[in-house]
């Protein structure tokens, strides 16, 4: 994967803010953007402030449509911009605000201040931007509303609710990059639908690693916990009986599609445990 860093216009610095809470950046030209891939590392620069925020993209550069959520930019460009990525937020801690010449110097290269983005490709580069940040967020929102009052944002709730059901933000984009970014059940790409299921339940941090882990799509995750489907110890997929003729039957037998590294395979003893406590099977 390639980090980035992205430059946010002097004039327009509330668009950090904007983008944080919509969790998405509209470009007017594609360019470098075009290359942004999910699970690729996004650091945001105020021009003449320095950087503002980490955060890594969820989508590729894909282009902005009539029905496309709304962006609040407030510029002379409103109604220019033609593409969008989004984003998970990894840190907007930044205890010290770095210099360009300083990434300069890091990385041995002189990348472009002027530029909307730049491609990171030097290791040294890449650490220095990291070690900018302080704590990470798991979770882009940790308060979700449980009651409903006349006039509140439901698409706010809603939206809040789906970042907690996706699971924390870290370990799935450590699946989305494992899995390439493909649902190990239907092969599914659309990166806004793809969940990170826990094989085990979640007893607390020793069972939150990537092998007790499956990215999945959200239906597919649903039927994973509620015991109606599982995986054979083939690693093929297993339908409860009474699904098998339901519009998910053509996934009755298929193999589950692995990471290439085996290091991030899931872990063939939680498979079984979660087998095992699917009754019908």
């Amino acid at each position: 994967m390639t980090s980035w860093v992205v430059k946010i216009g002097k004039e327009t610095p509330e668009h950090w803010g904007f983008a944080r809470d919509d969790r998405l950046w509209d470009v007017r030209r594609p360019g470098f953007f075009g290359r942004i891939e999910p699970g690729d590392d996004v650091y945001f620069w105020l021009a003449k402030t320095g950087l503002v925020s980490w955060v890594r993209a969820t989508t590729s550069l894909y282009p902005i449509g009539p029905h496309s959520r709304p962006a609040r930019w407030v510029d002379n460009h409103l109604g220019q911009y033609t593409h969008r990525f989004e984003f998970e937020v990894i840190s907007d801690d930044v205890p010290h605000l770095a210099v360009w010449e300083e990434l300069r110097t890091a990385g041995g290269k002189k990348y472009a201040a002027q530029s909307p983005a730049n491609e990171i490709t030097e290791p040294n580069a890449e650490l220095f931007l990291r070690a900018q940040f302080g704590k990470q967020s798991d979770v882009a929102f940790v308060d979700v509303p449980v009651s409903y009052t006349p006039g509140a944002d439901m698409r706010e709730r809603a939206e809040r609710q789906i970042t907690l059901r996706r699971g924390q933000a870290r370990f799935r984009n450590r699946l989305i990059i494992a899995y390439a970014g493909k649902c190990a059940v239907t092969g599914s790409t659309v990166t806004s639908v793809l969940e990170a299921a826990h094989i085990d339940r979640y007893y607390g941090d020793h069972t939150n690693h990537v092998t007790n882990r499956l990215l999945l799509r959200s239906d597919i995750h649903t039927l994973f916990d509620l015991r109606l489907l599982t995986v054979s110890d083939a690693t093929t997929v297993l339908l409860a009986p009474w699904l098998r003729n339901s519009e998910y039957k053509p996934l009755h037998g298929k193999t589950l599609q692995l990471p290439d590294s085996s290091t991030a395979h899931p872990d063939t003893h939680a498979l079984a445990r979660h087998r095992e406590s699917c009754e019908w099977a």
